[in-house]
């Protein structure tokens, strides 16, 4: 009996082995797979096509496939070693592969090494609530392993880098040294002549140190040697020899490697997973040029906590595994559970794009003349990977716009220091009346704007919906007040040009005029604007931005519907144009409603029919297109209203998310035939995959500090006005004279043609009637209750705190990131880039007039119909004997300016000065 009860004492521990070795089956085969992804250059991952070996038996690379970057891992089993990571053929064999998973921080592989089951698990953390944590350039890699037969078994595991990691120049001589502290030991790598705020070959910097670290525990041994010294060592050993060499040399053609093991002994399984830890870290990171032109080396955020001293930081991040790993199964479950209510494959591309999405920023804080960080002066930069025709252009518009979704989704407050930047730097742009499109072409180095473009609908669209998205998923109000009349700038410019878009380029780089989609992003962008204008309190500004807004969306909708009236152009006119109207997104997301359902059903069933015969990936971007986009593709699936079209374009993504026929990184553009990359390989804007979740996020009523303004507020650096009396009466009594002159003008003008062109008095409501949304008012505070700080540690405001209303599980937007010091917008600025920026703002006085004669790319339109400009006008004019809606909307918006005018100055006549002189 006794024999037969251990025979089953052995089949049960067997089973159970067995059962936990077991993983979901894989369905998902991306032709790259993250595995180290921080930053923009702690950025590995294994290539998987069809024809690449196993990640046990094959290098990672950085994002773009073209450079090895040297990581090894290995497990000795009864004195038998098995190579899970690499292709060095130190190893007996390569471990056997039978699974991968893919979760939005880890990716899982599952292998058999002789009797041992060994689960690799690669970890890049995302801490949604937690900038100090977001901000650290490392990467955890950890193993475990159970026995298959219910043996105990001898193991031993190691792992190392190399110098690869340092620099895409293989001929840069390197340093090293090993470190041991109170918590864990570590490798550090440098170039002996590092190059600060350089990249070279492969875009790899050329600045930064490389760490490979673990936390102290029994059995650990290490060594820093050549690759065949080192790896032999412990394929003959089981252990190393804790030694280090000095012959520093480049990095090629003799390989140094920096290696950690632990020998584990006699186990069936491992009780607590081996974890290593690894780093590439630039400090400063980003070169930042100023408003006034001063160049400012920004730091890492981690800096605030740990300062310039990377051993601690090193001991809280080995050591801090376990609870970063149920923080990043917290994450994932929550992503997951929110993308599993759409689909399975919804699924995947979340997954896939969340790493690749946060590790293109940079988190940054400004150093003061102390060498002290101001953690106040958050700055966050990303780099535009995988652009082409650039080295990474550095804070992209587009594509932040394209990544909006995934920010908003894990937290909105991200957003605000991304933006801010931006806004800064174009303060002080005057002479150019509409967004810029990025900071500069080379990252790290935020060189500034780069002048006239031909996006200026795109990117203005871009800058306005983004900034009232971060309002309104925040409740701060801090940027859009402290830049209220750089966007209003903005938003006059696209009053009057988005209509009708000529000389104009797409985020695509499509330049056909009267693009239908890109005319109703700027018209988007001008109702962000109302928005904005309402949220400061500046009522007037808001009516004048509504009635353009109301009056821009009739006549797009006449212009743009095909002539059956079921479908949207891609271009006015053309009755076989056809576009992804992807830009529709931004009407949903802000909850502005400019177009319709029954619109929105129209061009849903469109793009069914389209979809009865696509090619191997899916529509292109429009009927003349060959590439497709997947971010507009996951933005146009957001605005259908049938899921079954929407599973379908979920779908033509998936199916290149999940091919791995042709090499690369996820790629936001590629052919739609083929499969082949066009741009956006291991980019930022495949964060639009989180289209669909970021619709369920919750509003929050938008607070404005008190005092911020630019509008009605005077700057007063004395701390009292002293105003001259002479001045004042002078002021008034040429106020009056100049707008008495105006109305007088106006009358004339308005009298001379009720002569010769009658107006009919309805006329405006006859002509292209359009759809006027319904608003629903904000609750403002009148009362400055902006915390001076955020307490991110709150469970209840924590990111995944609470549910929505569609029982999907919340994660972002609730808590925001940034501390606010009092008195100090959401981008809070050291007191001299407080200064730089004010200066800058004073530039670009506030006009009086609801919408100032702003300009066209390559100059100022203001002989121009803000409604009706080019050609489209003057063919009106021509054929019409009375006043044009335009017209009318024109001049009554001139009567209010003027009404507003003269009740500013009959109000300053009735109150003294502040204090008297002379």
């Amino acid at each position: 009996m006794l024999p037969f009860l251990l025979w089953c004492g052995l089949w049960l521990s067997f089973f159970a082995a067995l059962a936990r070795s077991q993983s979901p089956v894989q369905t998902f085969f991306p032709a790259s797979i993250p595995l180290a992804n921080r930053s923009p250059y702690l950025s590995a991952w294994h290539p998987s096509t069809n024809t690449s070996g196993p990640s046990s038996h094959s290098w990672p690379t950085f994002w773009n496939q073209g450079a090895i970057l040297g990581w090894a891992g290995k497990i000795r089993v009864d004195g038998v070693t098995y190579s899970w990571l690499g292709a060095d053929m130190a190893a007996s064999s390569a471990g056997n592969i039978t699974n991968v998973q893919i979760t939005p921080t880890r990716s899982v592989f599952v292998m058999q090494a002789g009797p041992m089951n060994v689960t690799v698990t690669f970890l890049s953390p995302i801490e949604p609530s937690d900038l100090v944590l977001q901000s650290i350039p490392f990467s955890y890699v950890s193993v475990e392993a159970v026995s298959l037969d219910g043996q105990t078994h001898d193991v031993q595991v190691y792992s190392d880098i190399s110098a690869e990691w340092l620099s895409g120049d293989r001929s840069s001589p390197v340093s090293w040294s090993q470190q041991t502290s109170s918590g864990s030991i570590y490798h550090q790598i440098q170039l002996q002549s590092p190059e600060q705020d350089v990249e070279v070959a492969v875009q790899q910097a050329q600045d930064g140190t490389a760490y490979y670290a673990m936390a102290n525990r029994e059995g650990l041994s290490w060594q820093i040697n050549t690759d065949a010294t080192t790896r032999g060592q412990f394929t003959d050993h089981g252990s190393l020899t804790n030694t280090a060499s000095t012959a520093f040399a480049p990095i090629q053609p003799v390989f140094s490697v920096y290696a950690i093991a632990v020998d584990l002994g006699q186990i069936q399984s491992t009780q607590d997973p081996v974890t290593w830890a690894v780093g590439y870290v630039r400090n400063p990171s980003i070169a930042y040029t100023a408003p006034d032109f001063t160049v400012h080396q920004l730091s890492p955020y981690f800096v605030t906590k740990y300062g310039t001293n990377i051993g601690p930081l090193i001991d809280d991040f080995t050591a801090g595994y376990g609870d970063a790993l149920k923080r990043a199964i917290a994450f994932d479950e929550a992503v997951i559970a929110n993308a599993s209510a759409i689909s399975s494959h919804y699924v995947d591309l979340v997954s896939l794009a969340a790493r690749q999405t946060f590790s293109t920023l940079d988190i940054t804080v400004s150093m003061g003349t102390d060498n002290k960080p101001n953690a106040s002066d958050v700055r966050i930069f990303m780099k535009d990977i995988g652009d082409v025709g650039s080295t990474g252009r550095i804070n992209p518009v587009e594509r932040m716009y394209a990544a909006l979704p995934a920010l908003l989704y894990v937290n909105a407050s991200l957003v605000g220091p991304m933006l801010a930047p931006l806004l800064d730097v174009q303060e002080a742009q005057t002479s150019m009346p509409y967004a810029t499109q990025d900071l500069g072409l080379a990252y790290p180095n935020a060189t500034g704007t780069r002048g006239a473009h031909p996006q200026g609908i795109e990117e203005s669209g871009n800058m306005l919906i983004m900034l009232y998205a971060h309002a309104r998923f925040t409740g701060d109000g801090s940027l859009i007040s402290s830049h209220y009349n750089l966007t209003k700038r903005w938003a006059d410019y696209l009053v009057s040009t988005t209509l009708t878009p000529t000389d104009q380029r797409s985020a695509d780089n499509e330049a056909t005029a009267n693009m239908t989609n890109l005319a109703v992003k700027g018209i988007i962008g001008v109702k962000a604007m109302a928005e904005i204008s309402r949220a400061v309190g500046q009522d007037f500004d808001a009516k004048q931005y509504d009635s353009h807004t109301s009056a821009l969306i009739g006549q797009w909708g006449s212009l743009a519907l095909s002539s059956d009236g079921q479908h949207i152009l891609g271009v006015y006119g053309n009755q076989g144009s056809w576009a992804l109207m992807y830009n529709l997104y931004a009407d949903r997301l802000l909850g502005t409603n400019l177009v319709n359902d029954t619109l929105l059903q129209g061009q849903t069933a469109f793009y069914k029919s389209l979809l009865s015969s696509v090619p191997t990936f899916g529509l292109q971007l429009d009927n003349s297109a060959v590439g497709t986009s997947a971010a507009w593709v996951l933005f146009t699936a957001a605005t259908v209203q049938d899921d079954g079209v929407r599973d379908s374009l979920i779908e033509n993504v998936w199916s290149k998310a999940s091919s791995n026929l042709t090499a690369g990184a996820f790629p936001d553009q590629y052919n739609v035939q083929t499969g082949a990359v066009l741009e956006g390989s291991a980019g930022p804007a495949v964060g639009g995959m989180f289209s669909l979740l970021a619709l369920n996020l919750p509003t929050k009523d938008i607070v404005v500090p008190q005092g911020q303004s630019q509008s009605g507020t005077q700057d007063d650096s004395t701390g009292h006005s002293s105003t001259p009396v002479g001045a004042i009466a002078g002021g008034v009594v040429g106020g009056v004279v100049v707008v008495a002159l105006a109305a007088a003008g106006i009358f004339l003008f308005l009298r001379r043609r009720r002569r010769n062109h009658p107006v009919e008095p309805e006329k405006v409501d006859m002509v292209n009637e359009p759809h006027r949304p319904t608003l629903s008012p904000y609750a403002y505070s009148s009362e400055d209750v902006r915390p001076t700080s955020y307490d991110t540690g709150r469970p209840e405001d924590g990111p995944m705190s609470q549910a929505n209303a569609s029982g999907l599980e919340l994660l972002g937007s609730s808590a925001s990131l940034v501390p606010i010091p009092e008195n100090s917008p959401l981008n809070s600025q050291s007191a001299k880039m407080r200064e730089i920026s004010l200066n800058a703002r004073l530039a670009y006085a506030e006009s009086v007039s609801g919408s100032s004669n702003t300009g066209s790319n390559a100059g100022t339109a203001s002989s121009q119909d803000p409604l009706s400009p080019g050609e489209a006008r003057s063919a009106r004019s021509a054929g019409s004997g009375s006043l044009s809606p335009t017209e009318v909307l024109g001049l009554r918006a001139e009567v209010e300016n003027l009404r507003r005018v003269m009740q500013e100055i009959r109000a300053d006549r009735l109150e003294p000065p502040p204090e008297y002189t002379g």
